[in-house]
């Protein structure tokens, strides 16, 4: 092999093998938008994606240029003068290629290569684009929800922290109490079991953020085990959504579904149309054509009534999602609240061990319940914001 090829062979692989870098240093803290960024640069089916959407540009301007071809036959036939060619039998010959000619230019399968495939590939092209940004928004809405489930083992494991911190507090005092001879040895034993239990809540957490981490790792593209800082935090406030209306109207215009729908039934109802002016109206030719209009557009209604819904859901969503997080943020303060009555009372002696670890445990299942209500409403957010076409918009 060459030496010029080896070498650019090494430079590819380095390039393309490197992690992120960043003065030097692998970058190991991203925002949510660049995990987007960097699952949309590694993920394979994109790269497939984008490489239909390369064919059907080929493909239109072939099209396009055989629509030309014909536009150039007519004019040639036009010049062509039979009297001209004194042959008889080459007369005869020209005389059929010509009436060959014409029965493919003025034809309406001339009319269909002249006026609509152009137009078929033209829309071909859009929907390959838009099946493109959908397979972008699907990763992106996937890569979302993983960040977010990052963001939560790492709330849930603050959480577990915590507990334990307030399992070991209980035990301690729970052991002065016993050799004070105030409670009996079932209140420590039942403290132990507290800690062991608050010990395995915390193993638990540990091993699910380290499996949140390895997910995102995986959809950005990055060594499983790679170090992974998130510098996006968590919407932890419901927030005012964009009026629904407006979210509907952005979602006819920019989603995929639609697009395609709508360019299909476009260009049938220009087929039906170039039929019409060769065939007559009970004619085989245009009733097919006329058929196929029809149902393109009962099809662009339904993608319409559908993509309607899909946001109107979305929507609904949210408003719950956020009623939920309004409803988990007062259980996990009244949570606290109980929690830290019951605690000045074990500390009088006035509530026992098996009462204090009940009001730990609804303190820790409060603050999990919170945090899994934080992720649902960020999710029902960016699920809304997807379906609306954020993202979509033209780059």
């Amino acid at each position: 092999m060459p030496k010029k090829v080896i070498s650019l062979v090494l430079t590819l692989a380095i390039v393309f093998c490197t992690p992120l870098m960043v003065n030097g240093q692998e970058k190991t803290s991203f925002s949510i938008d660049e995990c987007v960024e960097m699952a949309l640069e590694n993920n394979t089916m994109l790269k497939i994606k984008a490489w239909d959407l390369e064919k059907s540009k080929v493909e239109r301007e072939e099209a396009v240029q055989t629509s030309k071809k014909i536009d150039r036959a007519k004019d040639e036939l036009k010049e062509i003068s039979l009297p001209a060619i004194q042959d008889p039998i080459k007369q005869i010959i020209a005389g059929m290629r010509i009436a060959e000619a014409e029965s493919v230019v003025y034809s309406f399968e001339g009319a269909q290569g002249k006026d609509v495939a152009p137009r078929l590939k033209e829309a071909e092209e859009l929907i390959a684009k838009k099946t493109l940004n959908l397979e972008e928004q699907n990763l992106r809405i996937n890569v979302e929800r993983t960040y977010y489930n990052v963001l939560m083992a790492e709330d849930n494991l603050k959480n577990a922290n915590l507990q334990v911190e307030r399992s070991k507090e209980q035990l301690k005092n729970a052991q002065v109490s016993f050799e004070n001879g105030v409670v009996a040895r079932d209140s420590l034993l039942m403290a132990e079991a507290g800690l062991s239990q608050s010990m395995q809540n915390l193993y638990t957490a540990e091993k699910n953020l380290e499996l949140a981490r390895m997910s995102l790792n995986k959809l950005m593209g990055r060594e499983l085990s790679a170090p992974l800082v998130l510098t996006t935090r968590f919407k932890y406030k419901p927030e005012t959504p964009t009026p629904l209306n407006d979210m509907i109207q952005d979602a006819l215009k920019l989603r995929p579904e639609v697009v395609q729908a709508r360019e299909m039934a476009e260009v049938t109802k220009l087929n039906a149309v170039t039929a019409l002016r060769y065939y007559a109206k009970n004619t085989y030719i245009y009733r097919k054509a006329e058929t196929d209009a029809k149902k393109a557009e009962l099809g662009l209604k339904e993608a319409e009534e559908s993509i309607k819904l899909a946001v109107n859901a979305a929507y609904l969503n949210v408003q719950e999602a956020s009623q939920k997080l309004a409803s988990a943020e007062k259980i996990k303060a009244a949570a606290e609240e109980t929690y830290r009555i019951v605690d000045l009372k074990y500390k009088s002696q006035m509530a026992t061990t098996a009462e204090l670890l009940e009001a730990n445990e609804k303190l820790y299942g409060a603050q999990l319940l919170y945090t899994s209500s934080v992720f649902d409403y960020n999710v029902a957010v960016a699920e809304l914001e997807c379906w609306a076409g954020k993202g979509l918009e033209e780059r």
